[in-house]
C-alpha cells in the first residue's frame, strides 16, 4: 500500500505500531470478558459504540501518520535565485535548502521545514503541522474518548462479577479475567489522561493562534490574528457539522495551498 507520505524514523515506527497493538487489545479484553459471558442487548450496544470509536481513533491515526504535515519544497533556493532583490528579505533554511515561509520550522526527524508545525509526534510517526493537525486532534480525542468508555465498562464488569463471586463471568478463569481488566484500566488511564491532556493544550493552542513550538521559542506573532472562530475553521474546515468529527481533509487544505513567500511564490 502506497501512502502519500511516511517518515523512515525507527522510535516513531515503533510508537505507531504500538498504539494499535493498544487499542487491538482493548478490542479483545472488551469483546472477551465484558461483552461474551453475557452477551444482551445493552452491553452488545456499548461494544458496538466502543468498536465505532476505536475505528475512528485509527482512522485519524493513519491519516496523522501518513499525510504531508505541510512540507515546503526543498532546495527552493539555489544559485539561480540569489542574485534576486525579492530574496533578500526571505527567510533561508540552510539544512533543507528551502525558503521558509511565515511559521515555518524545521524538523530534525522529517528532515524538512513544516508550515505552521506544532512539533513531532512519535506516537503517530510525523509532524504535527497545517495539513494533519484535524487528524491528530481527532486522534487525542476518540483514544481519550475510549479510554473513558474502557475504563467505565471494566469497572462495570468488577464491580458486578465481584458481587456474583464470579460465577457465570465467562470461560476465562477469575484471575484471568481480573488480570486483563486491570491491564486494560492501567492502559486506559494513562492514555486517557495523556491524550485528554493533549487534546485540550491543542484546541487552545488553534484558538489561541499559536503553535506549540512558537509559545515554546516565546515568538512575537508578526502574522495577522485571527478570532477563535475562525482558527477552528482553518483546522477542521470553513463549516462546522458532521466532516469535523471525520478525518477527512477540510476542503481549503485539499490541494494544497500555495506558499507566497514576500514576492517570491513556491
Amino acid at each position: 500500500m502506497a501512502f502519500e507520505w511516511f517518515v523512515n524514523d525507527v522510535a516513531g515506527i515503533i510508537c505507531s505500531s504500538f498504539t494499535y497493538i493498544l487499542v487491538v487489545y482493548s478490542q479483545f479484553v472488551i469483546i472477551s470478558v465484558v461483552l461474551l459471558p453475557d452477551p444482551i442487548v445493552s452491553t452488545t450496544i456499548q461494544v458496538a459504540v466502543f468498536s465505532v470509536f476505536s475505528f475512528l481513533a485509527l482512522w485519524s491515526h493513519l491519516k496523522a501518520m501518513t499525510t504531508n504535515p505541510g512540507t515546503v519544497p526543498m532546495e527552493t533556493y539555489n544559485v539561480r535565485y540569489q542574485a534576486k532583490d525579492e530574496l533578500k528579505s526571505a527567510v533561508l533554511c540552510l539544512k533543507c535548502n528551502s525558503i521558509k515561509p511565515e511559521r515555518a520550522h524545521h524538523c530534525s526527524v522529517c528532515k524538512r521545514c513544516v508550515r505552521k508545525m506544532d512539533h513531532h509526534c512519535p506516537w503517530v510517526n510525523n509532524c504535527v503541522g497545517q495539513q494533519n493537525q484535524k487528524f491528530f486532534i481527532l486522534f487525542t480525542f476518540y483514544i481519550f474518548t475510549i479510554s473513558a468508555h474502557a475504563m467505565y465498562m471494566a469497572v462495570q464488569k468488577i464491580v458486578n462479577c465481584s458481587d456474583s463471586e464470579w460465577r457465570s463471568c465467562g470461560s476465562l478463569s477469575p484471575p484471568v479475567s481480573l488480570m486483563l481488566l486491570t491491564i486494560l484500566l492501567f492502559i486506559a488511564l494513562l492514555f486517557g489522561l495523556f491524550t485528554g491532556i493533549m487534546f485540550g493544550t491543542q484546541i487552545y493552542a488553534i484558538m489561541d493562534d499559536q503553535t506549540g513550538i512558537e509559545k515554546l521559542k516565546n515568538e512575537t506573532a508578526t502574522w495577522e490574528r485571527l478570532t477563535w472562530k475562525q482558527n477552528l475553521q482553518e483546522v477542521f474546515g470553513k463549516h462546522p457539522g458532521c466532516a469535523w468529527l471525520l478525518p477527512v481533509m477540510p476542503l481549503h487544505l485539499a490541494p494544497g495551498p500555495k506558499m507566497h513567500l514576500n514576492k517570491f511564490q513556491v
